[in-house]
């Protein structure tokens, strides 16, 4: 795996290679997401529909929708993330020529082909059209809801009395999170300590010190779930993490 983070917009480049994981079920609040598959195939599920990615082939994601890929070790997956604020605040032109000169950087280069480069470039327009046409309206209690799991509540919150806190019934409530967030209440909230620990790390922080910041009881429980979700270990995920600065 390897991760390359801009140092001036809220993009990042992730490669997924010599991995053998399967990546469950999850979604992402806060980014669109485009994956070309570079080199083998892919296996992935967008929202119960399954894909098999050959080389060149892609997919796109929207926020808060359910996906999963398989990677194995001969194939290789590029994902463009793209925070859902860079669409908001650039237009669709400009937009696009900020993600090509991220793309054409020399780091980047040395990952993928120019035609690699320019078929992710050519899928751009299709994520401002989504953001257009897409924007998931949330019910007011689901966006309680979002807005308590991803500024984080103590594991020892009982789900009843979230439940009991939005007028509706637990498992009505578990049905209404996956509806919405794409993931149950435990998986979505799990899911957002390890998307703030990743950025905690890059912050030069220790796995041990942002396993404590976290909330996790201890470091191997930290480390399980940090690898069950990135696929790689914290300390992995530091050593193959790099800034890109334009």
């Amino acid at each position: 795996m390897k991760y390359f983070y801009s140092s001036q917009y809220p993009v990042e480049i992730v490669l997924s290679e010599n991995i053998n994981k399967k990546f469950s079920s999850h979604s992402h609040a806060g980014h669109y997401i485009i994956s070309l598959c570079i080199k083998g195939s892919v296996a992935a599920t967008l929202e119960n529909k399954s894909l098999q990615l050959k080389e060149n082939g892609f997919f796109v994601v929207p926020p808060f929708m359910p996906h999963q890929a398989d990677i194995t070790d001969n194939s290789i997956l590029a994902s463009l993330c793209i925070g859902k604020s860079f669409v908001s605040n650039y237009h669709p032109k400009e937009g696009t020529r900020i993600l090509k000169m991220i793309l054409e950087s020399s780091k980047i280069q040395k990952q993928i082909t120019k035609f690699q480069t320019e078929r992710l470039i050519r899928v751009v327009p299709h994520v401002y059209r989504l953001h257009n046409t897409y924007n998931k309206e949330m019910e007011n209690d689901m966006l309680i809801l979002y807005e308590r799991l991803a500024s984080g509540f103590p594991d020892s919150l009982p789900l009843d009395s979230l439940a009991q806190d939005l007028y509706i019934s637990k498992y009505h409530l578990i049905r209404k999170c996956k509806k919405n967030l794409g993931l149950t209440p435990h998986k979505f909230y799990l899911q957002n300590r390890i998307r703030q620990a990743q950025a905690l790390l890059l912050a030069d922080k220790s796995v041990s010190r942002v396993s404590a910041d976290m909330g996790f009881y201890d470091q191997s429980h930290f480390n399980k779930a940090f690898k069950n979700i990135t696929g790689i270990s914290p300390a992995e995920y530091i050593a193959s993490s790099t800034t890109l600065r334009l």
